[in-house]
């Protein structure tokens, strides 16, 4: 069993996105490489979790191994694709990304991944307040407790936290600005990231 491995949760069709966002360009690259990139700098082997209609195409741009979700899970979100690479792949630990962070770094996953001495099943940072569960290191020690929360149809990725030990990571911990955790979910969204590009080149 490894000890670490990277995992990119690719998404779906992002409808409110309009598009799959995983395709979405920044800075001349898509957004999952990006998220890519950081599990590659920071983990011993990566896997890719997709929607089956993404998976053609990711394979034709990859050689990481991609992985469509269980079928009894299939539909219900980051929570499926958590319990597929934990029931399909071996690993110690698990860090999974999104693929709508953009400004991610390999920093942040080589810093969230120093404190896994420190108790927890789950670690993720805790940026002003907001937690970041999709930027996340996972023990695979709680997959029973994933399946059974999808059994439930209890989908949300942090209502694992009532029942594992976590450990929330601080910006100060992390020691990066906050700007790297922003997600983009809308139109609107992606539209500030490149507006905010603009005006710090223009500076």
């Amino acid at each position: 069993m490894i000890e670490t491995l990277g995992v990119l949760l690719a998404g779906g069709q992002s409808r409110r996105f309009g598009s799959p966002k995983a395709f979405a360009t920044y800075k001349g690259k898509e957004f999952w490489e990006y998220s890519l990139q950081a599990l590659k700098s920071s983990t011993e082997s990566q896997a890719i979790i997709s929607h089956p209609s993404l998976i053609e195409k990711l394979k034709k741009q990859t050689n990481i191994k991609v992985l469509n979700d269980d079928p009894i899970v299939q539909g219900k979100g980051p929570l499926a694709g958590i319990y597929t690479a934990m029931k399909d792949e071996k690993a110690e630990w698990f860090v999974f990304l999104s693929c709508d962070i953009p400004l991610i770094t390999d920093k942040v996953v080589s810093t969230l991944l120093t404190y896994r001495s420190e108790g927890a099943k789950i670690i993720i940072p805790k940026i002003n307040g907001k937690l970041h569960p999709l930027i996340g290191i996972y023990h695979h020690s709680i997959q029973s407790v994933v399946e059974n929360q999808l059994l439930n149809n209890e989908l949300k990725v942090m209502s694992l936290f009532e029942k594992v030990p976590v450990y929330f990571v601080l910006q100060h911990q992390l020691d990066v600005d906050s700007k790297i955790f922003s997600n983009i979910n809308s139109p609107n969204d992606y539209v500030e990231i490149l507006k905010n590009d603009k005006i710090a080149e223009s500076d």
